[in-house]
């Protein structure tokens, strides 16, 4: 009787043991998994980083786009979106791989309605970019309508502090606000 209550005591002991210690390699495999994301991402940080020459040619033409919607002029955006495609190299990374993605959705198309679905994504990674880079020599305006996609709200990025709404264009043109200065 003594014997079979030593054996269960350690069967006991010997099963809490393995528990704790599965409970403890998978706590430490989660944290392992964690710090290689970290890592990851602040690796791929690294290669966002265009030169500052490039960044500012990138905001020069996404500020083209944006001037082009505020017209209405698909034609414009479009001319402008294979700039800002051109400026951005062969650089690789995932925010990259975002503006690159809107950019050629813009350049693809002459629809205005269509490119400002895509230049408001494109709006969030430029200002990712910025904000990451601080490569603009001149303030730049983070502006926001909320009024854009049926009052989800957009925003954008200007050179100028007036209003010039890329999303309406002349239909609600200083439809926004300054949310930010760069």
């Amino acid at each position: 009787m003594i014997q079979r209550k030593s054996i269960v005591a350690t069967v006991v002991t010997v099963i809490i043991f393995t528990f704790s210690s599965c409970g403890n390699s998978q706590k430490q495999a989660a944290e392992n998994d964690h710090a290689d994301h970290q890592a990851m991402d602040h690796s791929s940080d690294q290669s966002v980083m265009l030169t500052k020459e490039q960044t500012q040619q990138v905001l020069a033409s996404y500020l083209t786009i944006k001037e082009a919607l505020v017209q209405t002029d698909g034609e414009k955006a479009s001319a402008a979106a294979k700039g800002l495609l051109d400026n951005l190299g062969d650089g690789k990374s995932e925010l990259l791989d975002k503006i690159r993605f809107d950019s050629e959705h813009i350049n693809e198309t002459k629809d205005a309605s269509h490119q400002r679905d895509h230049f408001n994504t494109l709006s969030d990674n430029i200002y990712e970019l910025i904000k990451s880079s601080s490569a603009n020599e001149n303030t730049i305006y983070r502006q926001y309508c909320p009024m854009a996609f049926d009052n989800k709200g957009a925003y954008w990025l200007s050179a100028e502090k007036e209003i010039r709404n890329p999303y309406f264009g002349d239909r609600m043109l200083t439809c926004g606000s300054v949310k930010e200065e760069i």
